[in-house]
C-alpha cells in the first residue's frame, strides 16, 4: 500500500517537470512587444480619397485620385476642426503633413478638408478618433508550473493523512 501511494506521488509531482514550450528559461524575461496604435480616418468623393492619420502630434494626410488610387502631387490642402487650421505641406508623393497639437488630445475631431488640386477641388468631411495610448502589460507568469506544484503537494498530505489513518505499514 505504501508503495502505491509512493508511486501516485511520484506521478503527480513528475508532471510539473514536462515539456511545455520551447522556453529559454536561462533568459531574462522580456516584456510583450506593444503596438502604438495610430488614430485614423478616410473620406472619400467622385474625384479625390483621403486617409488622415495621427501620429504623435503631426497630422498626416495620404491623397489619392479616387478613380486609380494614383497619388496627387502638387495639391493645396487645408484642414479645420473647431479653432484649429491648418496649410498641410506635401512631404512625399501624394503625403502631406503639418502639425496639429490640438488634433493629439483624446476624442472625436470633425475634420474639414479643402482640397485643390489644379482644375479639381473639392471639400472633405471625416472624423478622426483618438484613443488613449495603450499601456504595456507586465510579461505573463507560468501559473500553470505553480498549480501542479500545488497540486502534488496537496496530494502529498492527502496521502500522508491516508497511511497515517490506515496505520501506516498495511
Amino acid at each position: 500500500m505504501k508503495l502505491i501511494f509512493i508511486l501516485i506521488y511520484s506521478l503527480i509531482l513528475s508532471t510539473a517537470a514536462w515539456a511545455h514550450g520551447d522556453d529559454d528559461h536561462d533568459a531574462t524575461p522580456q516584456a510583450a512587444p506593444t503596438q502604438q496604435a495610430v488614430s485614423s480616418s478616410e473620406s472619400a468623393s467622385s474625384d479625390f480619397e483621403v486617409l488622415a492619420q495621427m501620429d504623435g502630434e503631426t497630422l498626416t494626410i495620404y491623397l489619392n485620385r479616387y478613380a486609380d488610387n494614383q497619388p496627387i502631387n502638387n495639391a493645396t490642402l487645408e484642414v479645420e476642426s473647431g479653432a484649429f487650421k491648418a496649410k498641410l505641406k506635401a512631404v512625399a508623393s501624394g503625403v502631406y503633413q503639418a502639425p496639429a497639437t490640438p488634433l493629439a488630445k483624446v476624442g472625436e475631431h470633425p475634420l474639414m478638408m479643402t482640397l485643390i488640386a489644379g482644375k479639381q477641388s473639392d471639400l472633405l468631411e471625416t472624423t478622426l478618433k483618438v484613443a488613449a495610448p495603450a499601456v504595456a502589460t507586465a510579461p505573463q507568469t507560468h501559473i500553470q508550473s505553480w498549480l501542479l506544484i500545488g497540486g502534488g503537494g496537496l496530494a502529498l498530505v492527502l496521502m500522508l493523512v491516508a497511511l497515517r489513518r490506515s496505520g501506516g505499514n498495511k
